[in-house]
């Protein structure tokens, strides 16, 4: 495309309405950085008990994974740091994760999807565990419904177990409109 072509579009673009671009309604609900975390930690920030980083490893998926060190006792958390969270229908959908952890230690994943209204408002949320994790991935999944009045949705990741110096590994962490598998 030439130089005119782009500068053209953009100046048609910016005398319409205000343009929401957004992800295809299949498609995985988080954006692909947040999900994949291939160039980086997308919008997962620290919330309790953790560090958070991005870890080149053997991920599941890909070259890198969202990378949990439990930092102090009695539970961690992340969660995405884009309040009030990505768009979202409401429906059916179908959650998912993989992840792993410190071996010989009682550590679960669970990861909270919270479903919102245009105001922010949690209206509904749903949980999914994962099994008890071992340095071998386990994927963990859901099939949730997304009440009617559904505009946005979060997602958090937690554990009530752990000791300080635990590490979990989470990758390929999706919410997708269920007839996208």
């Amino acid at each position: 495309m030439s130089r005119w072509s782009v500068l053209c579009l953009a100046v048609a673009l910016t005398a319409c309405e205000e343009a929401v671009i957004d992800h295809a309604p299949t498609s995985n609900l988080l954006d692909a950085e947040t999900a994949s975390l291939e160039t980086g930690l997308g919008v997962w920030t620290e919330w309790y008990g953790a560090s958070a980083s991005r870890a080149s490893t053997d991920a599941r998926e890909g070259e890198a994974v969202l990378r949990v060190e439990v930092t102090e006792p009695y539970g961690w958390g992340v969660h995405l740091d884009n309040w009030p969270g990505f768009a979202a229908s409401p429906g059916a959908h179908r959650a998912s994760f993989w992840a792993r952890g410190t071996t010989g230690h009682s550590v679960v994943a669970r990861m909270k999807v919270s479903w919102r209204d245009s105001d922010g408002e949690e209206l509904q949320a749903q949980t999914l565990s994962s099994p008890v994790l071992s340095g071998q991935w386990a994927r963990t999944t859901l099939e949730l419904t997304a009440p009617e009045g559904t505009e946005r949705m979060s997602v958090e990741v937690t554990g009530d177990e752990g000791s300080v110096g635990d590490v979990i590994e989470l990758d390929a962490l999706g919410v997708q409109a269920s007839n996208a598998r």
